[in-house]
């Protein structure tokens, strides 16, 4: 049933189904929903891929006042995006692309009026941007083109060239994009100063939410000391993070504390991630179930990632917790955090082997880290934030208009 008295209508377009939310973009939407559901009626449009499991609907149905869903197939999608490389549109969007998720919001439109239309991803902007409605909003997030640029140094030469059109496609695509919307959000500072740089209008800087529930988790270090590394180990940066954590700055770490264990945690882990079980001292056991245990568990959050973008879930989860986190200087700086004051952050293998050591070797220091890192995430980082500015944005609009297509296409 749709919440009494004043409740805002929000349409959210999603390209995956929020469920089970162990990846970035499945646990944005996953949170956002279960925020506004709280006050507000959201009717969600997702795309499937056929892979969630039975109980997915089920959870995710309890927060939607109407939910509906368009399977991609992957094929049709893989075609799109190999068909689109000789084009300006960027692969990763046309791998989206959908006549049926089009009809599916039109109709959904015409058959009730929305205060507010969500797209989430620039992956999802065209399709949004056809359809005539006064308070639409494109959920960027993260650049995109910041993040190939960051990844080109670790892929070989003809990797690159390819990266580097995408990149290009997508800088120009998402500043296009944009002015179809009311809005434009970035999650961080830095990625919302490369959009601007590159002509994204309207823009936004809403940082994003964190689960308030992990900041009850109930500290209990084991010994020997748990260093943790948790993400989806499929993407590519968390790939590269947990390969450059275990074979990199683990030896050096073993050193050390010989009896520490390494944790890489995660759902999906690529083949080369789950090899790495069988060095000394390191732990892959796939999907945790219970985030709220293992951080329970862990004596620090080792998170050496690369060329990640934007906000690290993973990190703020991590200092939530009340985990002590060891990370690389993107990240503290994607979250507002101060090195040495609220995190210890390395450039290489020796710098992050040696903050992690220096965290084990010294808890009092360590736990004064995490303490201002605590209120910072707490003062920062609220999904309730996020609720509040769409409510602004709901409040501040003038009478809907007709459904129309519009834009692109």
């Amino acid at each position: 049933a749709a919440p009494a008295g004043d409740a805002v209508k929000i349409l959210f377009l999603a390209p995956r189904f929020p469920y089970p939310p162990h990846r970035g973009d499945r646990l944005t939407t996953y949170h956002l929903i279960r925020t506004l559901s709280a006050r507000h009626q959201v009717t969600l449009l997702s795309f499937t891929d056929g892979t969630e499991p039975k109980e997915a609907r089920r959870e995710v149905s309890a927060w939607c006042h109407s939910l509906h869903t368009v399977h991609l197939p992957r094929a049709r999608s893989w075609a799109q995006a190999w068909l689109a490389v000789f084009s300006t549109t960027p692969s990763q969007v046309a791998y989206f692309a959908s006549p049926e998720m089009q009809r599916l919001l039109e109709r959904t439109l015409a058959a009730e009026p929305h205060d507010l239309v969500f797209a989430q991803t620039v992956r999802l902007a065209p399709i949004a941007a056809r359809v005539s409605h006064p308070n639409k909003v494109l959920f960027i997030g993260d650049s995109h083109g910041m993040a190939l640029a960051r990844a080109m140094p670790f892929y070989p030469w003809w990797r690159r060239i390819g990266m580097m059109w995408e990149q290009w496609r997508i800088e120009r695509f998402g500043a296009g994009m944009s002015q179809h919307y009311r809005e434009t959000w970035a999650l961080s500072p830095v990625d919302f100063e490369d959009l601007a740089r590159h002509g994204c209008r309207n823009l936004r800087l809403v940082p994003h939410g964190v689960d308030e529930r992990l900041f009850d988790v109930e500290r209990k270090p084991q010994d020997p000391p748990r260093v943790v590394f948790l993400g989806n180990l499929g993407v590519p940066h968390n790939v590269d993070a947990a390969r450059f954590a275990a074979e990199e700055v683990w030896p050096r770490i073993r050193r050390r504390w010989p009896q520490a264990r390494l944790v890489i945690a995660g759902a999906d882990p690529a083949p080369s991630v789950a090899r790495l079980a069988s060095l000394p001292g390191v732990e892959v056991p796939g999907r945790v179930s219970d985030l709220r245990e293992m951080w329970s568990t862990a004596s620090v959050m080792l998170a050496p990632l690369r060329f990640s973008t934007g906000i690290q879930n993973k990190v703020l989860e991590a200092i939530a917790a009340g985990v002590p986190v060891v990370t690389t200087e993107p990240v503290a700086r994607g979250i507002g955090a101060r090195a040495g004051e609220m995190l210890l952050v390395g450039a290489d293998a020796d710098e992050l082997a040696s903050a992690v050591c220096a965290t084990l070797d010294d808890p009092a220091a360590a736990a004064s880290r995490i303490r201002s890192a605590r209120e910072h995430v707490s003062r920062t980082f609220s999904w309730a934030a996020v609720r509040h500015r769409l409510e602004e944005l709901a409040e501040s609009a003038g009478p809907l208009s007709s459904v129309a297509r519009m834009g692109p296409g």
